[in-house]
């Protein structure tokens, strides 16, 4: 018993020596396994999600949104902002001008200007488009001046 006790002990100590091999994850495997995440093709999600952040202020415009997977953060392997900002009204007909912001790996896209139309006619329109797992998703939004964002804008 006392010579089980020995070697139990001494292979023990054996492993308390060997150092630690646990490392951080460096910011470039961070960014390679996040790509490597959004590249991964899978069924549609039914719980993916694009959030509206924008903003309508005198002087500018701000168009945005962020992206969400069954409640966490997540990453879009492609997106793009497109932005009808209003600038006039001829004959009751609301004449755009149109701008666009396309990015890759991106969770949080966004389109900001100075533009001082959109404050004078009330609102503007964004529409985003992201590609996560393979699957495109769109969602249309119309921004007010009073701050209330509303989804498909007819």
């Amino acid at each position: 018993m006392n010579r089980s006790l020995r070697i139990f002990c001494c292979a023990m100590m054996g492993l308390l020596m060997l150092p630690l091999t646990t490392q951080a994850e460096t910011w470039s495997q961070e960014a390679k396994r996040i790509r490597k995440e959004a590249d991964v093709v899978a069924a549609r999600s039914k719980s993916f999600e694009i959030l509206p952040d924008c903003e309508l202020t005198e002087k500018s415009v701000k168009a945005g949104a962020t992206f969400k997977d069954k409640g966490e953060r997540v990453i879009a392997r492609h997106a793009q902002v497109r932005v009808e900002l209003p600038v006039a009204k001829v004959k009751g007909a609301v004449i755009y001008k149109y701008r666009s912001r396309d990015v890759d790996y991106n969770g949080e896209p966004a389109w900001t200007g100075r533009w001082k139309q959109p404050w004078a006619m009330g609102f503007f329109n964004y529409t985003v488009t992201a590609t996560y797992k393979g699957n495109v998703y769109v969602r249309h939004f119309r921004v007010s001046r009073d701050g209330v964002v509303s989804n498909d804008p007819a």
